[in-house]
This record gives structure tokens, sequence and C-alpha cells, in this order.
């Protein structure tokens, strides 16, 4: 989504703890009351906020957990409610995380593989539910389970378009629900601002009637990061990802292009496919004060199958933005990103926390 917006008050609400304690981890709320404006949305308020905090018994190991919640409202009646979760156990032997959320908005929708870009807009309703809970099995080595929830109630689509036509699976709406498996392999030095080590992760979904879908398919997701501490504080982040699927995948699923962690200038969905392959990198550096800035670039390439992820297909995005670090023992940032891509489209981005 592209908006341009208008950060009212970078407060904290609630703070607790701005000593460092090595002995203990005192919990801390934060909360930003938010303006925005755009031609999507008309005028929109909300807030949005996160609550960090280390479950019994706080002892040095544990890695913090965190609980994001954000709601926002638009003179065009749009509804947006979220809360996401990222839990770690004693001795962080279990990881529990995901988000559920309620969402009256519209999207737009440019097509599908290598369709012209012709931009159509759809309304939607949907609660969302996503949960992943591992077990440490080895070391940083963690598996468990992995399940996915969306019912998308179409409310209306652009009289005579490609969705009102029924091109595609999906255009009536539907509830995609799956489940699967998960492993990670994790040794980032931080949750919030990793400076080193990996996070790498591999899941596979199945969607299907048995489970309450009206969709039947299969997911693959892999996606690789590692953090490079160039010391003083500066960092480069580098992430490697890919998609696969496979079956009768609805329009509203398939691999997307955009969006505010990926492709950033793209409006996510710009391009979309069942297949995906992308990388993008960012170099983080303090300025003063609270203050830091970013520089990042990326490159994806969707299609319908593997053998079209070719090279003349690759898209391109890269981009700029500022930090300002909410939480200073926590490293927690307010991220405001602005991305340009290869096809001229572009996107600026608020939001808490870094994209990956």
């Amino acid at each position: 989504m592209k908006y341009f917006l208008i950060l009212l008050i970078v407060t904290p609400l609630l703070l607790f703890g701005q000593e460092k304690d090595t002995t203990s981890y005192k919990p801390k709320i934060v909360g930003i009351p938010i303006l925005f404006y755009g031609p999507e949305t008309s005028l929109g308020f909300g807030a949005a906020g996160f609550f960090t905090f280390k479950l019994p018994p706080q002892d040095s190991l544990v890695r913090p957990s965190q609980i994001n919640l954000g709601a926002a409202y638009t003179l065009e009646k749009q509804i947006l409610t979220y809360a996401s979760y990222d839990l770690w156990t004693k001795n962080n032997e279990f990881n529990l995380s995901g988000e559920v959320g309620y969402y009256r908005y519209f999207y737009d929708f440019w097509g599908v593989g290598d369709e012209p870009r012709i931009q159509e807009r759809y309304n939607l309703i949907f609660p969302r539910l996503r949960f992943e809970g591992v077990y440490k099995v080895y070391d940083n080595l963690y598996a468990g389970l992995k399940y996915t929830f969306d019912d998308f109630d179409i409310t209306e689509r652009e009289a005579g378009g490609r969705l009102d036509q029924g091109l595609y699976p999906g255009t009536e709406g539907g509830t995609i629900s799956g489940a699967g498996g998960i492993i990670k392999y994790d040794t980032r030095n931080s949750n919030f601002y990793p400076t080193t080590g990996y996070k790498i992760q591999g899941s596979y979904e199945r969607f299907d009637e048995a489970i309450g879908s009206d969709f039947n398919y299969d997911l693959i997701w892999i996606d690789a990061i590692r953090y490079f501490d160039l010391k003083k504080d500066k960092v480069i982040a580098a992430n490697i990802y890919s998609r696969f699927s496979s079956g009768t995948v609805p329009f509203f699923h398939l691999s997307q292009v955009g969006g505010n962690k990926r492709m950033r200038g793209y409006y996510l969905g710009y391009h979309r496919d069942k297949q995906m392959i992308g990388w993008q990198a960012e170099y983080r550096m303090p300025l003063f004060w609270r203050i830091g800035a970013v520089a990042f670039a990326g490159n994806a390439v969707v299609g319908p199958q593997i053998n079209y992820l070719k090279i003349e297909n690759i898209r391109t995005t890269a981009g700029a933005g500022l930090r300002f670090k909410l939480d200073t023992e926590r490293k927690i940032n307010l991220r405001i990103d602005a991305g340009f891509s290869s096809d001229g489209t572009n996107g600026f981005y608020l939001t808490i926390g870094e994209a990956f």
C-alpha cells in the first residue's frame, strides 16, 4: 500500500526499565498514534504499538518476546486491525509466532504472469490467522508446525474486469486453510536488530478441503538471511528467498512481488504467479542521536513454472530510508522507507521493525 503518512507523535506512552539490567528484563510498552492520507484511503487515523518482555524465568539467555498491535480506520470506511506475536520460552526451547487480524479493505489487481499491467480494484473483507510453533531439536535448530488461514469475502469487483470475468481461481473469494511443517535455524544475536548470525527457514503446507480450504494446492517457502557486523553499529543484511506452489492456487495467494518487506517500490501483487525467486540486501548505519539510515536493493522474478524464472524477466528495486530508535536498549526502530522499481513504480512505507 502506498501512503503519504504523517507521524503525529513518536513518544513512548508507557516506558519501563530505561536502564540496562543484566539480572532481569523489565517489560516495556510503546505506543504511536498515526494520521495518514492516500488516494486509496482518503484520510485515515489509528494507532500502533508493541510490548516487549521475557517469559519467566528471565535469565539472560532467553530471547525477548514481543507482541505488536495495530488498528486504523479511514474515511472510506476501511478497517485494519492486527495483533502479531513472537514468544520464546525457557532456554529458548519453544518459539511461538503468528498473527491474528481482521481487515475490511480494497486492493489493486494488475494481472498474473506476463499479462499487461492493467489496474483494477476489488473490495474484500477477511479475518486472518497465522501460526508457527517450533521446538529446539538441536542447538540452534528448530522444527515444528505451521498453519495459515484466510477467509476472503470479495464484496466488489470492477465491472468487466478480469476478476469480474472469473479468469482465475478465487475471483469469487473463498477460504484458504493450510497446514504443514517448518524447520528453522536461528543464530541471530538479537530478535529486533540483529548484527550477526543467520536466520534460515523452510516450510511446506498443504491446502486441502479436508482442513477447510476451498482450494487444493501445495506451497513451499524457503527464506535465508545473513547479518554481517561491520562494527560501529553498521550492518549489512542479505536475504535470499523463494516460494513455489502447485495445484489450484487462488489469485490472492499466488507468489507476489512488492510490499513493505520485499521488493519495496512495488505495490504488493504488482507481479504475481505460482513461482518466485528473489534476493535483497540492505546497508544499515547510525547517523546521530536516535536517527539512522539505510540503503537497499533487490531483484525478484515470478513465473508459472520454474523454467520461466529467467534473467530477462527479473525485476529490480532500490531505495533508502530513515530509522528512529523507539527503544534504545532493545534497538527497536520506527522504519520509514522509500523504494523505486524498474517498472517506474514507487512506494513509501512506515512501520515498526526492520524489513528482514
